[in-house]
């Protein structure tokens, strides 16, 4: 697969006409691009707790980019929980890789924000690198950028 993975961030700022991501889709039109239900999940989210949001004219303003929808699948799953091993192995307090830590994570999970990471993001890049798209994002994700592996393709759009 070749194309495109657009985080939330980047279809709210196209929505919003903002041109330092409007003339970068233009250079796209070529080129497949990638909704991922995560996203999708959290438009949805957006427009159902904010009553001012016209979710109608954003559907359609998503669905005129003709993106082909990205579910979450068997290897994209493999991939997140691989990657968010790499990431807890790394950023979690010894104690907890630990094997009675990791009994513990059973009662008390660590949070992706003490992992400094967030977890839609990490399932964004999971899909990335298992379809082989270059993630579109204007968030830093930090910890996800940094211990991913090198196959994973992106760009900060800023």
């Amino acid at each position: 697969m070749a194309g495109y993975l657009f985080d939330t961030n980047i279809w709210s700022h196209a929505f919003d006409g903002e041109t330092f991501v409007t003339s970068r889709i233009q250079k796209l039109k070529n080129s497949q691009i990638y909704l991922s239900s995560v996203v999708w999940g959290e438009v949805v989210f957006g427009a159902k707790s904010n009553t001012h949001f016209n979710f109608d004219e954003y559907k359609k303003f998503i669905y005129s980019n003709n993106p082909l929808i990205l579910p979450i699948d068997e290897h994209v799953a493999e991939m997140f929980g691989a990657l968010k091993a790499v990431i807890f192995n790394i950023k979690s307090v010894r104690t907890l890789r630990t094997k009675s830590g990791r009994a513990s994570l059973l009662k008390n999970p660590i949070s992706a924000k003490e992992m400094g990471i967030d977890e839609n993001d990490l399932w964004l890049a999971a899909q990335a690198i298992a379809y082989n798209l270059i993630l579109i994002t204007n968030d830093r994700m930090r910890n996800i950028l940094q211990f991913a592996p090198k196959e994973l393709k992106y760009k900060i759009w800023q």
